[in-house]
């Protein structure tokens, strides 16, 4: 897959299939539009795009304090959508000069001059341009105006709920991991580098890596104890993992993401590790001794370890 990461990158002479938004998550509803586009770049020979923004619109145009919360960064974006089948991914910088385009101009400029796009796919509830005036039904009438084929894709429903970034962001505010990952398609996923703890987890027996996850508005779930696949070094283990304040046997708290890598020791300062959240074992407890909190840890292992053992069969 060809990324660009400006205009001046655009590798295409003629005429594309192109989808375009930000495709957040890149969800099960997202992938059967990228499915579309793919099916109609076969059918008619013509390179199939994304065009997706940088940063996310709501980190331009959102309300100043509200927080933008992202599904997947722009990188991990790009790493999905390379295993997507889909030609080239084009990220526009997204600026408030954009983001003042209606609509039509917007068509005008990109969709027609720019990428010369002679098919557009877009889901059913898509909407772009200043004020979101660019409707499906808008971009039908511009599109016949000017010989663009638009091609509308049904929502996608998933045991009666609609697949959306909306439907992932709340599964992931109850903690619902498994939820979530049924909406993606796969689980949801953190990744971030290692850094130096206070070393508690060590001096009870079960040393962990904390993780700092480097894009701040990468969505985190619910606090409280999961079940993850930790990928380190290209090799994957089961891991238990704490998100949250962390109460402690003293009267601090901080906040901080934690793992304790089962079948792996080592240090880890400064790598990368991928997490792959799978379920959600516990709330955060707080514990007034020692020996309660490791008797609760070599539980929530116990217990990681049997689920892991039940997702394999399933």
């Amino acid at each position: 897959m060809i990324v660009c990461r400006s205009l001046e990158q655009w590798p295409h002479r003629g005429p594309v299939v192109l989808t375009l938004g930000t495709f957040d998550g890149l969800h099960l509803g997202h992938r059967k539009i990228l499915d579309r586009v793919r099916s109609i770049s076969v059918e008619s020979g013509l390179p199939s795009v994304l065009l997706t923004f940088d940063p996310h619109p709501r980190e331009v145009i959102g309300r100043r304090g509200d927080p933008t919360y992202l599904l997947t960064t722009i990188d991990e974006r790009i790493e999905q959508l390379a295993q997507s089948g889909i030609d080239t991914c084009m990220v526009l910088p997204f600026t408030r000069d954009l983001s003042m385009l209606d609509a039509k101009d917007f068509f005008d400029e990109y969709i027609m001059r720019t990428f010369r796009v002679r098919h557009l796919v877009v889901g059913m509830d898509h909407a772009f341009g200043k004020g979101r005036t660019g409707t499906v039904d808008e971009l039908q009438r511009l599109g016949m105006s000017n010989g663009i084929d638009v091609t509308p894709v049904g929502e996608l429903l998933l045991e009666g709920v609609k697949v959306s970034s909306t439907a992932v962001r709340s599964a992931l505010k109850e903690g619902d991991v498994l939820k979530a990952s049924r909406l993606l398609g796969r689980p949801y996923m953190l990744a971030g580098i290692v850094v130096r703890g206070d070393g508690l987890g060590s001096q009870l027996g079960f040393p962990t890596a904390n993780i700092q996850v480097q894009d701040t508005s990468k969505m985190l779930p619910k606090g409280g104890v999961y079940l993850v696949d930790v990928t380190l070094r290209g090799e994957t283990y089961t891991g238990v993992m704490n998100i949250g304040l962390r109460p402690t046997v003293s009267q601090q708290v901080h906040f901080s993401l934690e793992v304790h890598i089962l079948a792996c020791s080592g240090r880890f300062y400064g790598l990368q590790l991928h997490v792959a959240l799978l379920d959600r074992l516990r709330d955060e407890i707080r514990f007034d001794t020692r020996e309660q909190l490791v008797a609760q840890i070599a539980e929530d292992i116990e217990r990681a370890v049997i689920r892991r053992n039940q997702l394999n069969t399933k």
